[in-house]
């Protein structure tokens, strides 16, 4: 069962001029609770073949190229929202700690940094904490955010409730079962 709270979206101040259109950037944070060990949370997110739209409704992903240790890791994903819009987002691996936290940078429609980490919360569920600090590119974006500011920060969230419900589903599904 998913208990975790994936809203938290934030909008913060205006950014530099992109052309004759103010960037938006935004602080998006989320909590997910998944009925797993840390481990297994960690081996699911940290695939080198990024696997994740098994468990992720609405994302693709292309352009995968995995490195040894994370590092340098990268990616472009591509999320289908709650709103119709797609959002094409590249990301690069910057810092790794193993089975603790990820650090990664954004670009694409949205430009910045990504912080996840995990903490087991008991040795069946583990905490994934994911902080966004991004500010949006695509013109359309930038010149409605000071009216639909919330409402993309919405759609964020719905995202990711819909990442952190289908990962704690995929982990219950593969769940390793040992004798006892």
């Amino acid at each position: 069962m998913v208990t975790g709270v994936a809203s938290g979206a934030v909008l913060i101040a205006p950014e530099p001029r992109l052309g004759r259109v103010r960037r938006r950037g935004y602080m998006l944070s989320s909590r997910w609770r998944v009925g797993a060990p840390l481990a297994r949370c960690w081996e699911v997110l940290a695939d080198p073949e990024l696997t994740w739209p098994v468990w992720w409704p609405r994302l693709r992903t292309r352009d995968v190229a995995p490195v040894d240790g994370l590092v340098g890791s990268s990616a472009t994903l591509l999320f289908r929202t709650p709103l119709g819009y797609a959002l094409k987002v590249g990301l690069v691996v910057d810092e790794a700690d193993p089975h603790r936290r990820v650090l990664v940078s954004a670009t694409g429609d949205l430009v910045g940094t990504g912080d996840v980490a995990l903490t087991a919360l008991a040795p069946e569920r583990t905490q994934i904490a994911v902080v966004w600090d991004v500010r949006t590119t695509r013109r359309w974006m930038n010149a409605t955010a000071p009216l639909l500011g919330g409402v993309f920060a919405a759609s964020h969230a719905r995202v990711m409730r819909a990442g952190e419900r289908g990962l704690d589903a995929h982990l219950a599904r593969t769940r390793v079962v040992t004798g006892t």
